[in-house]
């Protein structure tokens, strides 16, 4: 009687590099126009956030809501920040340092 099972082949498989940990920052900026968070400076801030592939959204601490698709002008318009509040910047993804950067410069 013969089995019928068989070894495994060793596989020669290259070293496959460890995946890079995902990267998450969070800040706090103030919006220093005295327009606020308006369709032209949001306009900047979605098209600066669209430039990384990061998952970046924000919160207005100051009216207490929830966290928004900084990559949507929509979303974004939903803040209604004004000059002097305080939102929350928080993006997580392979470039989350430079997006945060990125973004504290527009504020």
């Amino acid at each position: 009687m013969s089995s019928n099972s068989h070894a495994p082949l060793p596989v020669d498989h290259p070293a496959q590099p460890e995946k890079p940990l995902q990267q998450s920052k969070s800040v706090v900026v103030t919006v220093s126009d005295p327009r606020g968070l308006h369709l032209r400076s949001g306009r900047d801030v979605v098209r600066t956030a669209s430039q990384f592939q990061a998952q970046i959204t924000a919160a207005n601490l100051s009216r207490n809501s929830n966290a928004v698709d900084l990559k949507s002008i929509l979303q974004l318009m939903q803040l209604q920040a004004r000059q002097g509040h305080d939102l929350q910047l928080a993006a997580s993804g392979p470039d989350a340092d430079a997006a945060i950067e990125a973004l504290c410069s527009l504020f």
